[in-house]
């Protein structure tokens, strides 16, 4: 709760500046801003963050994006407890740090995170047994988890619900039991209608990933841990490769230029996510996130 005043308390003079003559107050399409250490002019640095939710975002669900409305609660397997500890608690930081919720205490995990020797064969063995996980998962997005070769593939399950927590929609049945059920294996959890307003909201209530060991080794342990809450905490493309710079370009970068963690362009675009009111239209929704993005970048600097 300190934080959230120091925040307010940050924004006063920008509140108090904006009371004054609008030509003082109000940025200029031409005034710079640095975006991933790039000077270019605010305009652009908004359509770079439009683009940049188109390229990592999945498709919308009933036209909305999707964030979490539960809190978070990850378990691990394939990782020795003192590996899987510090990396849930980095993804929790992170969860919490943009403004998602994170169970306490001892839970249900809704989020899995299998780690194997093989993630192809794991998650053809998956796709095979267990069809029911993949109930929310359109046919494209089917086709790029079978890919071979994946360093990391998830899929997600969601809910369709009215404002008020009414369920008007289900998750893929198997996401509701417990990681047992799916893999048989040990568990590691730390501890008004309008054209642009909805009546109901999409939420993700589960996520499943498969992390190849022998494929992310090269990667360090902070810039994993980064890229896999990033997936958590939106509905991401498997393939997204955006052109700012970004953790989800941590597979797609070259070994000089690979990303240590989250840049300002992944926190900022996350915490846009979980400020503004999720049901919206898609469109309408990103274009407001690109906005608030750019705010935030431009308040830290």
């Amino acid at each position: 709760m300190k934080k959230r005043f120091l925040l307010a308390s940050a924004l006063v003079p920008a509140l108090l500046a904006a009371s004054g003559p609008a030509s003082a107050s109000r940025p200029s399409e031409d005034d710079p801003i640095v975006v991933t250490g790039q000077v270019m002019k605010r305009g652009d640095a908004h359509a770079l963050a439009r683009d940049f939710t188109r390229a990592v975002m999945a498709s919308s669900v009933a036209d909305q994006n999707a964030r979490w409305a539960a809190p978070l609660c990850i378990g691990a397997i394939g990782l020795r407890p003192e590996v899987a500890t510090p990396l849930i608690d980095r993804i929790e930081a992170m969860a919490l740090a943009v403004g998602a919720r994170v169970a306490k205490g001892d839970c249900q995990p809704n989020v899995m995170l299998a780690f194997a020797q093989d993630g192809d064969a794991v998650f053809a063995n998956l796709s095979k047994n267990r069809p029911d996980l993949l109930i929310d998962t359109r046919a494209e997005e089917r086709r790029k988890l079978r890919m071979a070769g994946l360093p990391v593939r998830w899929f997600y399950g969601q809910t369709v619900e009215g404002l008020g927590g009414r369920q008007v929609g289900q998750i893929a049945p198997g996401l509701r039991q417990g990681a047992v059920a799916l893999f048989d294996l040990p568990i590691l959890n730390h501890g008004t209608v309008s054209r642009i307003n909805s009546p109901a909201q999409v939420s993700i209530e589960g996520a499943t990933f498969v992390i190849d060991v022998p494929r992310v080794a090269h990667v360090s342990f902070n810039a994993l841990a980064d890229y896999l809450a990033f997936g958590i905490l939106s509905r991401t493309r498997v393939d997204a490769s955006p052109s700012g710079s970004s953790i989800m370009n941590l597979f797609n970068a070259s070994a000089s230029a690979l990303p240590e963690g989250m840049t300002d362009l992944d926190t900022a675009m996350l915490t846009a996510l979980y400020k503004i009111p999720i049901n919206r239209t898609a469109i309408v929704h990103r274009n407001q996130m690109a906005s608030e993005m750019i705010k935030a970048i431009a308040l830290s600097q």
